[in-house]
Order: structure tokens, then C-alpha cells, then sequence
């Protein structure tokens, strides 16, 4: 890939949209503002209630949900507001990231500065956008069917696309960052190369976990660690039929699962650094193994406090927002060893 600043600039600028949009969902979920908007209007939704009237009608729609009835009974137009324009802000953040997207590969295309080679990842990056939005809204759409809160299983399917989609666009920008390889560059072994791209499954793994039990709000469950609910097998993991129910739909087991995969992943991790130390490597390469060690171990260390804490939402966003960057680290460290 041909070395290009304003592309690799643009990507990434969109990747941090990206990447707020993702932690700021976090947070709508956290303060239960997901279901304010019960309706999608992808065009004239861009516009908030403006009248009095506007807002009493969109405040009766909320009040037919089943969260209005369970959860907020005692809401007032006011408070209805602060929910109404937490889920405003992140579905008008989807859609600027979109247009941040959009309006600059059709300027770079006229330019000629995307190859035509090159044009299909490009679609297929803008296709994950659309679909991001219409994952997103089927989510909700779980949420006013029945139960008062989306389904954990969708809200993970809609993280995972939106992970995805960050993880597009950084690998784009990477390789628009840094070009080809020197030809003097050593070459990467292959114990590297699969190294990394275990270190990236992991993390994945690790992050969709997350999005379980933020769905499943299983993180509530115990406050203590190492053991958890007092025991160091809790009871109730198994619970479910058949046995592979419980590693999705049961919040102790998704909790428990969670809080030791993290150790698989910094185990790998460690075996990467280790690796990438000991080897003749390029730098770029070495440096994204020793982040991908020190943001696993940071991680750890805050999902600790963020169990002992008893879940503060603060400190969710931070794990949140360290898992991604980690996921960037793999992805990086990932896109070197095959890249160089």
C-alpha cells in the first residue's frame, strides 16, 4: 500500500469518532436513555422535539414502553428530556461519523488518491456504517417489545459491528501511515505472525464477553475478587440447558468466564512480548507487543476496581475505553507482523 498522510490522518480521525461514539453508547446505556427515542427516523430524526408540543407527544410515546411503566414511573418531562437527548447525541454522533466517512472518500476518489484496487474496502467499510445503524435500531426495537431493556444479545451483536468497524478503518489507516516495507526490514517469523493474530482473537473474545455482561448487567453480581459471591466456583454456572446456554444467557457464568478470560489474554500477551523481545523485529512491531502487555495489565487491574467498586459508571466508561484501546494494540501489533 502507497504511503498517504491525509488518508492515514482521515482514518483515523474517524476511527477516534468512532471510538467516542462506542464509549458514549456505553454511557446512554449506563444512565438507561437507550429507550427514550422510541421511533427511527433516519432523515427527520436529525431534529429534536422544538415545541412544547413536540415534546409532550414524544414524552406519551415513551410512556407506552414497558421501561416507562417498570422503571421510570415517576418521570418528569424535564428528566424525560436529559434521556431523550442522551440517545439524540449518540444517534446524531452515528450519523456525523457516517458523513465524516462519506465526504471525504468521495473527495479522495475524485482525486484519483484511492486506487480502484483498493476502492472495495473502502464500500465495504460504508456498508458497516449502514449496517451499524440498523443494528442499532433493531437493538432498541428489542427493548420496546417487551422487557424494559434492550436484548444482551443484540446490544453485543451492535458493539461487535461497531468494533468492527473501528477495526476497518484503523487497519486502512495503518497501512496508508506507514506504506510498505524497507526491503532492509528483518522478516517477521511465523511464530510472530500467529502470535499476533491470537492475541487479536483473544482480545475480540474478550470484548464481545464485555458487552455480556454489561447486557446482562452481570457485573453487579458479586463485588468481590478473587472469589466471586463468596466461592471460587460460584454456584449456578451450569445452570442452564443445554451446557453452551450458560456461557450466553447467564449472568453468573458470563461474569465468571469474564473475569478469568482476562488472564488468558494477558497470558498471551506476555508470551507475544516476550517473543517480540527476543526476536530481531521492526520497532513498530516490538512497541504494539509491550502496549498490548501494559494496557492487559492496566485493564486488569481497573476491572478489579470496577468489581469492588460495585460497578461505578465512571469507571465503566474507563474499562470500556481501555478494552478498546487494546484492541487497537492487537490490531496494530496484528497488522505489522503480516504487513512487514
Amino acid at each position: 500500500m502507497i504511503k498517504n498522510r491525509a488518508i492515514a490522518t482521515w482514518l483515523f480521525a474517524v476511527s477516534f469518532l468512532v471510538v467516542v461514539m462506542v464509549v458514549y453508547g456505553g454511557w446512554v446505556r449506563l444512565t438507561r436513555a437507550g429507550l427514550s427515542i422510541v421511533e427511527w427516523a433516519p432523515v427527520t430524526g436529525v431534529i429534536p422535539p422544538t415545541s412544547l408540543r413536540a415534546w409532550d407527544q414524544a414524552f406519551e410515546a415513551y410512556r407506552q414502553t414497558e421501561e416507562y411503566r417498570q422503571v421510570h414511573q415517576s418521570l418528569t418531562l424535564e428528566q424525560f428530556r436529559f434521556l431523550y437527548y442522551m440517545e439524540y447525541g449518540h444517534r446524531l454522533l452515528g450519523r456525523l461519523t457516517g458523513l465524516a466517512f462519506l465526504v471525504p472518500l468521495v473527495v479522495f476518489v475524485a482525486r484519483g488518491d484511492i486506487l480502484r484496487p483498493r476502492l472495495r474496502a473502502f464500500v465495504a467499510v460504508a456498508l458497516l456504517f449502514a449496517l451499524q445503524g440498523v443494528l442499532g435500531w433493531l437493538m432498541v426495537k428489542t427493548g420496546l417489545a417487551g422487557l424494559p431493556h434492550v436484548s444482551h444479545l443484540s446490544l453485543t451483536l451492535h458493539l461487535g459491528a461497531a468494533l468492527l468497524l473501528l477495526a476497518a478503518c484503523l487497519w486502512l489507516g495503518f497501512g496508508y501511515a506507514i506504506g510498505q516495507p524497507r526491503p532492509e526490514q528483518p522478516r517477521v517469523p511465523g511464530a510472530i505472525r500467529r502470535l499476533s493474530l491470537v492475541a487479536l482473537v483473544v482480545t475480540s473474545l474478550q470484548l464481545l464477553a464485555g458487552g455480556l455482561v454489561a447486557g446482562l448487567r452481570a457485573g453487579y453480581l458479586s463485588d468481590t475478587f478473587p472469589k466471586m459471591m463468596g466461592q471460587w466456583i460460584p454456584d449456578g454456572l451450569g445452570r442452564l440447558s443445554p451446557l453452551v446456554a450458560n456461557l450466553l444467557d447467564n449472568p453468573a457464568a458470563v461474569h465468571f468466564q469474564h473475569r478469568w478470560f482476562a488472564f488468558v489474554v494477558l497470558a498471551v500477551a506476555a508470551v507475544l512480548n516476550r517473543r517480540a523481545r527476543l526476536e530481531l523485529l521492526p520497532p513498530y512491531l516490538r512497541g504494539g507487543a509491550k502496549a498490548l502487555l501494559h494496557l492487559t495489565s492496566l485493564q486488569i487491574l481497573v476491572g478489579v476496581g470496577l468489581i469492588a467498586m460495585h460497578v461505578p459508571r465512571w469507571m465503566a466508561s474507563l474499562h470500556q475505553t481501555i478494552g478498546i484501546a487494546i484492541l487497537a494494540a492487537a490490531l496494530f501489533t496484528c497488522h505489522r507482523a503480516f504487513r512487514s
